[in-house]
C-alpha cells in the first residue's frame, strides 16, 4: 500500500513539473496583423504543433525558436513549440479587421438669415439625366428618363434600361451580347424623385426654415438655398435649387457629401440603349 501512495505521488509530482515547464503567452490579433513568437530562448531542435492552423499563415524564422504568424481568419489557433522536455505555447486571439473610426467633425453653424423665399418640391417628371456622386459605393449613379424610357446606372455593374408602358426590360452585358432582353416588369420605375433630389424635402420640418438657412451658395452652376440644420449627432448640410427644390448636395457632417454632377433636365434624345443595338453581339453601350 505504501508502495501504491508513494507511485501515485511520484507520478502527481512529474505531472505538475511538466505542467510548470509549459510557458503559455497569449496575444490578440486583428485579420491582417502580424506578430513573431519567440518560443524558446536559445535556438535548438524545435518542434511546432499548430491547432486551427486554418486562421494564420506562418513560418519559422532567425535560428528556429521564432516563429512569424499573419493572422488571415477570426479564430484562436494554439502554437505549440516542445523542446527536449520543455513545452511553451502561443495562444492566439484573432479579431475581425481593425475598422478605424472616422473622427466627427461638425462644421461651425454660420449665422442664420431670415428665408423670406417659399420651397416648394418640383422635381422634373421627364427629360432629365442626372448624375449623382454615392461614396458608400465610391461610385457615381445615373437615373435617366425620357417619356416612357428610363435607365438607371450604378457605376459598377448594374446597367439597366426599361419602358414603363409596355414592360420591356433589359440589362447591358459589356463582355457578350451587350443590351440584353431580361424578363419583362422586372424593375422598379423610378418613380417621383430620388436620392438625394429628395432629401431636403422628405427629412427637414419646412415650418421655419430661417432656423436653418444660412445663404447662397453655388452647385454646378446653380445659386442654391443653403441649409444647415441641427441633429442630435451634428448637422446636415442641404443646397437646394429654388427653382423646384430638389437638394444637389447634402452633407452630414464632415463626410463626404452626396453630390450631382449631371443635371441635365432638358435631354431630349437618348444616345445609348438596346434601340440602337444592330445585331446579337453589338456590344456598344
Amino acid at each position: 500500500m505504501k508502495k501504491l501512495l508513494f507511485t501515485l505521488f511520484c507520478v502527481c509530482l512529474g505531472i505538475i513539473a511538466i505542467a510548470q515547464e509549459t510557458k503559455v503567452t497569449k496575444f490578440e490579433m486583428n485579420v491582417g496583423d502580424t506578430i513573431v513568437w519567440k518560443s524558446f530562448e536559445k535556438p535548438g531542435k524545435i518542434q511546432y504543433d499548430v491547432m486551427d492552423s486554418k486562421f494564420i499563415d506562418y513560418q519559422v524564422i532567425g535560428l528556429g525558436n521564432e516563429i512569424q504568424v499573419i493572422a488571415k481568419g477570426e479564430g484562436t489557433p494554439v502554437i505549440t513549440a516542445i523542446f527536449g522536455e520543455t513545452q511553451s505555447q502561443a495562444v492566439i486571439i484573432i479579431k475581425g479587421p481593425k475598422v478605424e473610426t472616422p473622427v466627427v467633425v461638425i462644421p461651425e453653424k454660420p449665422e442664420t438669415q431670415p428665408f423670406t423665399a417659399t420651397f416648394s418640391f418640383n422635381p422634373p417628371a421627364d427629360n432629365f439625366f442626372i448624375t449623382v456622386t454615392n461614396p458608400v459605393s465610391d461610385c457615381r449613379e445615373t437615373f435617366v428618363k425620357i417619356g416612357n424610357k428610363e435607365a438607371y446606372n450604378d457605376g459598377r455593374e448594374i446597367d439597366r434600361f426599361w419602358d414603363i408602358k409596355d414592360g420591356e426590360n433589359w440589362y447591358y452585358r459589356p463582355e457578350a451580347q451587350g443590351w440584353t432582353d431580361d424578363v419583362k416588369w422586372e424593375f422598379e420605375p423610378l418613380g417621383k424623385s430620388f436620392f438625394p433630389l429628395d432629401s431636403f424635402d422628405n427629412e427637414v420640418d419646412k415650418s421655419n426654415l430661417s432656423k436653418y438657412y444660412v445663404g447662397m451658395e453655388r452647385v454646378l452652376d446653380v445659386n442654391c438655398w443653403h441649409f444647415f440644420v441641427d441633429n442630435e449627432d451634428g448637422v446636415t448640410q442641404y443646397w437646394v435649387d429654388p427653382a423646384n427644390g430638389c437638394t444637389l448636395k447634402r452633407q452630414v457632417n464632415s463626410e463626404t457629401p452626396r453630390e450631382v454632377t449631371v443635371y441635365d433636365l432638358k435631354y431630349t434624345k437618348l444616345t445609348f440603349g438596346p434601340y440602337f443595338k444592330k445585331g446579337l453581339h453589338d456590344t456598344r453601350r
